[in-house]
């Protein structure tokens, strides 16, 4: 689940670096900037299993995000960063199952220069149960990668906790 969050961000931040437009000039070098608002969007609706006992379901989320890239127009450094939130929800294959909703948010972050890339994300969705039960996720992640294309650090960390 955390897994989709991520990859749906990250997408969206490349999406986004390729439609820049709005040129400025900073320090006397010209670059390129955008920032794109998108509210209400259904980020992934998807069938999985509540982590906690296993039930087959469907997993929706839908929120709002920010976007926003930076880039040198010789292409030689860029920044990009995003924030999404909002509701998921998951619903059991059986009515008389137990559903959960709750609020997420995901953060990401990445810049590269001719020296080094670094790659960040952050997410956390917390659910309470038609039962009362609780479900958090968390999860995050990071890759440098120096300017030869080697991978100096990589970590990937998820955490379900049930209550």
């Amino acid at each position: 689940m955390l897994r989709q969050i991520a990859i749906r961000a990250t997408s969206l931040a490349a999406i986004l670096a390729l439609l820049c437009g709005g040129v400025a000039v900073a320090a006397g070098r010209e670059t390129v900037t955008e920032t794109e608002h998108v509210h209400r969007e259904v980020v992934f609706s998807e069938v999985t299993a509540n982590p906690c006992n296993g039930e087959p379901g469907t997993l929706t989320v839908v929120g709002n995000s920010i976007f926003h890239v930076t880039f040198f127009a010789n292409g030689d450094e860029s920044w990009a960063t995003g924030t999404l939130e909002g509701v998921a929800t998951f619903v059991p294959a059986n009515p008389s199952g137990v559903s959960a909703s709750g609020h997420f948010t995901t953060w990401f972050g990445g810049a590269q220069n001719n020296k080094n890339e670094v790659e960040h994300h952050t997410n956390t969705v917390n659910l309470k149960g038609s039962d009362g039960s609780r479900i958090v996720m968390h999860g995050n992640s990071h890759t440098s990668t120096n300017a030869a294309g080697e991978v100096t650090v990589s970590f990937e960390r998820e955490r379900v906790t049930c209550g």
